[in-house]
């Protein structure tokens, strides 16, 4: 009885490292969105602002090259990172495309809370990592492979129902 009550709480403690491995992949899919977006507004931005003082446009544009790619590798990072935690129903097609899909929105909102609102950056920032986080943990448990932990101890108990009928 008490290695059945070992392999329950390991496949549970397992399914809550996928859950809170693929809340980190939405926040690390939001960085591998915000990264090409730096990268092109800081190639076109400097230049309206300063446009006759071509020596800071191009030290801005610079700077904001060295940001976006260092976001950018931020967001490879947390993901590869978080990976070795996450189902391989992470990695179908399907939870690639729900990850993104929370990092877009996230992004955009995150965008709108910069722009329109008189929100701290600090604050909207942290608002929109922890949204994406807890969204994708909560979003991971209703994934379609992420139920493999209850179909797991389904086949286990009927396997013991068995061999105890036999006996």
């Amino acid at each position: 009885m008490s290695s059945d009550l070992r392999f329950e709480q390991v496949m549970k403690s397992i399914d809550v490292y996928g859950r809170l491995a693929f809340g980190a992949q939405c926040v690390a899919a939001m960085a591998m969105i915000a990264g090409p977006l730096l990268l092109i507004t800081a190639c076109i931005l400097p230049w309206f602002v300063w446009d006759d003082e071509h020596g800071r446009a191009l030290l801005a544009m610079l700077g904001g090259w060295v940001f976006a790619l260092a976001v950018t590798a931020g967001g490879v990072a947390l993901g590869a990172f978080a990976w070795r935690w996450s189902g391989d129903w992470i990695t179908e097609w399907y939870g690639y495309a729900v990850g993104f899909g929370i990092a877009g929105v996230a992004n955009a909102v995150l965008a709108y809370m910069l722009t329109s609102t008189p929100v701290p950056i600090y604050v909207s920032f942290l608002s929109m990592i922890a949204a994406a986080f807890v969204a994708g943990a909560i979003v991971a448990n209703r994934l379609g492979g992420s139920r493999v932990l209850d179909r797991q101890i389904e086949q286990r108990q009927r396997g013991q129902r068995a061999l105890a009928r036999r006996r």
